[in-house]
């Protein structure tokens, strides 16, 4: 559940548009690019960087996440400051000639690579200084081909942490994932690990899983939640491992819900197709995986090892700190500002 947000209330006439952080994106639902730029902007703030979060097209999510829609008719847009756009998936004419940045950035948040070579063009104009580039994963900048900063997921390290004690015996295992409840979120082959591991006596909890629901008749072992039905931390304290595996036809970029894991001192079990791999380490926070057999196995040896998965609990919530905490967070913000030093 996402926090509750004001709306802001745009002065642009008193602004001081030179300190100003502007984050554009398209506020059209629940999913990463929107959830990215909402907590980006927050954690801005509270580093004392004023930032407003924009819309470029109206919708009932923009006061969802306290935003401002763009209306260039109206006189309603950015205005000086450092301007991100996240994600290259969303219009920014007419009102991009007349924001006058002083720094201009693009974080890719998608694996479309024409969708932005094309935003990069339309993005090599005289009003607009140089483009600088930011992706969520270094396996999406190796797809892209093209330099750029690898930004480090934005998680509130203090909402998202283990349980206090977690227990460590060898019953009652329950396995879990969280995810938007659509079928591309969810591998073709889930449906029958997860009824594998319920005969094996495993607990399964998937908040997001609705979708699966024609897969599961009479399977006690099994949980589909809706999407928020729990808080993600409040899910997330309810598991001994993470499980991550999308459709073949889905390109995951990150995955910022194994970040999340991750701090709640969750090892991860996950294939190895997406982004989310730059933050998993072979044995130490978690495993990564390439079949349907080698997760099975993973799953169970990790279900009768308590020693082996407290170890890999610390290592895990560990991994987290160093890949969102304050000194990523610090070199982050002042690449994206081109600040001096913010981290005191």
């Amino acid at each position: 559940m996402l926090p509750a947000v004001f709306s802001v209330f745009i002065d642009q006439s008193a602004m001081d548009t030179a300190a100003q952080v502007h984050i554009v994106t398209r506020l059209h639902g629940i999913g990463g690019a929107e959830t990215h730029s909402f907590d980006l902007a927050n954690a801005l703030r509270e580093w004392g960087i004023p930032t407003t979060l924009w819309s470029d097209t109206p919708s009932p999510y923009v006061a969802h996440f306290g935003g401002t829609a763009i209306s260039p008719f109206n006189g309603v847009f950015p205005r000086g400051g450092t301007l991100i756009l996240v994600g290259t998936y969303f219009g920014v004419e007419p009102w991009i000639d007349h924001v006058r940045p002083d720094r201009l950035v693009l974080i890719c948040v998608n694996s479309h690579p024409q969708q932005l070579y094309a935003t990069l063009a339309m993005l090599d104009r005289p009003t607009l200084p140089k483009v600088n580039v930011a992706f969520v994963s270094t396996r999406l900048q190796d797809t892209m081909e093209i330099p750029g900063y690898i930004c480090p997921e934005i998680v509130d390290l203090m909402r998202f942490r283990p349980p206090a004690p977690r227990k460590y015996g060898n019953t009652s295992i329950t396995i879990g994932r969280l995810s938007r409840d659509i079928p591309d979120k969810h591998h073709p082959e889930d449906p029958s690990l997860y009824k594998m591991f319920g005969w094996h006596g495993l607990r399964t909890r998937i908040m997001g899983g609705t979708c699966l629901a024609e897969n599961f008749i009479d399977e006690p072992s099994i949980e589909l939640l809706r999407i928020n039905q729990e808080s993600p931390e409040a899910f997330l304290r309810t598991l001994d491992l993470f499980f991550y595996r999308t459709s073949p036809q889905l390109n995951e970029a990150s995955g910022r819900v194994v970040v999340e894991a991750l701090a709640c001192g969750l090892p991860i079990v996950a294939h190895k197709s997406g982004g989310y791999t730059d933050w998993i380490r072979q044995g130490e926070n978690g495993y990564i995986f390439s079949t349907q057999e080698e997760a099975f196995n993973i799953v169970m040896e990790l279900a009768n090892d308590a020693e082996l998965r407290q170890a890999m609990s610390v290592n895990a919530r560990q991994s987290a700190e160093k890949i969102a905490g304050r000194k990523a967070r610090s070199d982050y913000f002042q690449w994206l500002t081109a600040r001096g030093d913010i981290s005191a």
